[in-house]
């Protein structure tokens, strides 16, 4: 009995983190520039919540706050079919002692200039080389974290506003096809846009 415990312990782990320790669930290094749009699909709100709970066990110990963002948060909206995640923490930059246990839970921490500044990191995740989630790992309610918020707060409470940027996306994902950094220069103009009008203007508040 004594023998017995330890395993039905570890077996309930392995049910309730089932990524955790698995090497074939670690993302490869390379990370697609696929930015084709798809039709909204039900699964992700699930697909954002049981990878929340991963890194909420991997991040443990900076408490992190997690939120789905992006498009993928909005009913109905098409999007790339990669699963956007705002995690708040302190510093960001305390992400980094953490990186071999986020590559156990199948994280990988991105360490290119445009991914890692002062007050941001950036963690992906691919299945078979196909990214299925990008994490911006960001200070829990600075600017950046209501701006995330707010421009998916305002989509899901303006159709108007979500078909405009659908439609823009769509175009984008026309022109600039094979550069990854275009299509989102393009969206970060649209987004800046509507964040800046006065009625959404943090300034003005």
């Amino acid at each position: 009995m004594v023998a017995i415990e330890p395993v039905r312990q570890r077996e309930k782990e392995r049910r309730r983190h089932p990524r955790a320790g698995r090497p074939a669930d670690k993302p490869s290094t390379t990370v697609s520039g696929e930015t084709s749009l798809a039709a909204a699909h039900p699964a992700w709100p699930a697909r954002f919540r049981v990878e929340a709970e991963v890194l909420r066990v991997a991040l443990a110990p900076l408490a992190p706050v997690i939120e789905h963002v992006g498009s993928t948060a909005v009913p109905g909206l098409a999007a790339v079919p990669v699963i956007d995640m705002a995690v708040g923490v302190s510093d960001p930059t305390a992400v980094d002692h953490y990186a071999g246990r986020l590559a156990n839970f199948g994280f990988l921490l991105m360490t290119g200039e445009t991914h890692r500044t002062i007050d941001r990191r950036v963690l992906i995740r691919q299945v078979r080389g196909v990214r299925t989630h990008h994490v911006h790992v960001i200070s829990a309610f600075g600017p950046a974290w209501h701006q995330l918020l707010m421009f998916r707060d305002m989509l899901r409470l303006d159709r108007d506003l979500a078909l405009t940027y659908e439609s823009l996306k769509r175009e984008l994902a026309q022109q600039t096809r094979g550069r990854p950094l275009m299509y989102a220069s393009g969206k970060a103009d649209f987004i800046a846009s509507v964040l800046g009008r006065p009625a959404f203007d943090r300034s003005q508040a």
